[in-house]
């Protein structure tokens, strides 16, 4: 039987639906996306509808024990777009939603160039990727200008990636935002895209030195010394494997270089990166040589790659070595995700991949509107220096996820409609 509270909420909802027909059958414009604010008190929920829309389906919110403000926005297609509590989540970046906001401020009420197009190449195909497609995919709907995501899928990654860079370019795209699988061999593409005034920024790693316009991503470099930090914490001592994709590439030399600054002085050594190219299996074997090669000297692993975590995961359960050897492991993937909760993994370092779409498309949209100067100026105060390139890197920050804060980063993930990144 329902509650006297849900006979409520469910009366007010089918007064909802009675207006909103009422509404369309006189002719009356489609009302704005409606929102439902509910407090929530111990014991007492009480609901009020603030505006109307033609149909509502509203996701049920249960708050248990503690008083708070639920707001929940709801489409007129009666999707639920974002539920947040006034206690933010810790691993909610209010400031990456302030940056969006600010870009559409900037550019209400203006439109990109006729035929503008726009698009987004990955280093690899991955789950890493997921949450990037959706962010761009969402920042494509929303500002209604196509943002293609692709991603290199030959043996020959770069060699396709480049060839892929040179057709967006050929073919007049007015934005290609890329990770860099090799941070020079794209400098001559990306001078080409620039001298004919296409975009080009750079996300999760850079072309260092080129003329991009913009790096949106963390610092890889702080991510590597975050690592190494967990590590610290959670092993103390010891010899460390570390497992990478690319050794050209701008994010993985950072990170290793992070690594190694923290561990300088202390009782604990990343005594060899094993390279996988961006091949699972090869992960797998690197891992497993690893754990032959150091015996019972090796206290754990860093991993760099996303993939790199659950190959080294699976390395560590099939040498019965659970608990005994640690993981350290960049990104928060499915699998890696599943490691954690089986205490395998210890700690994930989490980029913002979500962002790296999302963040991507609004900033090419933006720039193609009011220029990469003025974009610039309105990104400002969410921009960092890179060294003697200047103020160009949109920093997305990092997320360091523990066994008692996992809970926390998943309902962060649930909040924005992802699951892993």
């Amino acid at each position: 039987m329902l509650s006297r509270n849900s006979l409520k909420i469910v009366g007010l909802l089918l007064v909802s639906i009675i207006l909103g027909l009422l509404a369309a059958a006189c002719g009356a414009q489609p009302a704005a996306p409606q929102t439902i604010i509910q407090t929530v008190e111990v014991e007492k929920v009480v609901e009020k509808v603030v505006e109307v829309v033609e149909t509502v389906e509203v996701e049920k919110v249960v708050e248990k024990e503690v008083e708070k403000i639920v707001t929940v926005e709801v489409m007129k297609d009666g999707e639920a777009t974002e539920a947040m509590s006034s206690d933010d989540n810790p691993y909610r970046p209010s400031d990456l939603f302030a940056a969006v906001e600010d870009i559409k401020a900037a550019t209400e009420g203006k439109s990109p160039p006729a035929g503008a197009k726009f698009a987004f190449l990955t280093n690899n195909m991955s789950p890493f990727w997921t949450a990037a497609q959706i962010g761009v995919a969402r920042s494509s709907s929303e500002l209604n200008v196509p943002v293609s995501f692709q991603a290199p899928t030959s043996s020959d990654l770069l060699s396709q990636q480049l060839s892929m860079l040179e057709t967006f370019v050929n073919d007049g795209y007015t934005g290609v935002t890329f990770s860099a699988i090799d941070r020079e061999a794209p400098h001559s593409i990306i001078e080409k895209a620039v001298e004919q005034g296409t975009i080009m920024l750079n996300m999760d790693s850079d072309a260092t030195g080129s003329d991009r316009a913009m790096y949106i991503g963390m610092s890889d470099y702080d991510a590597g010394r975050a690592a190494a930090e967990a590590a610290l914490e959670i092993i103390g001592e010891g010899q460390v494997v570390g497992l990478v994709g690319f050794a050209t590439a701008q994010n993985a030399q950072d990170r290793i270089a992070g690594v190694n600054d923290v561990f300088e002085g202390t009782d604990m050594e990343l005594v060899e990166v094993l390279i996988d190219d961006v091949k699972p299996e090869v992960a797998l074997s690197n891992a497993q040589t690893a754990i032959q090669k150091y015996g019972d000297d090796l206290a754990g692993f860093i991993t760099f790659y996303s993939y790199d975590g659950p190959a080294a995961c699976q390395a560590i359960k099939q040498a019965d070595k659970v608990g005994e050897l640690k993981l350290i492991a960049f990104d928060a993937e499915p699998e890696t995700q599943t490691c954690m909760e089986e205490g395998v993994a210890q700690a994930m370092i989490g980029q913002r991949v979500y962002f790296y779409g999302y963040l991507s498309g609004y900033v090419m949209n933006a720039m193609s509107i009011l220029g990469v100067e003025e974009t610039m100026a309105v990104l400002d105060p969410y921009l960092d220096d890179l060294g003697d390139e200047g103020k160009i890197r949109l920093n997305t920050g990092i997320d360091v996820i523990k066994a008692d804060t996992f809970d926390q980063y998943k309902a962060y993930l649930e909040s924005i409609g992802i699951a892993s990144q």
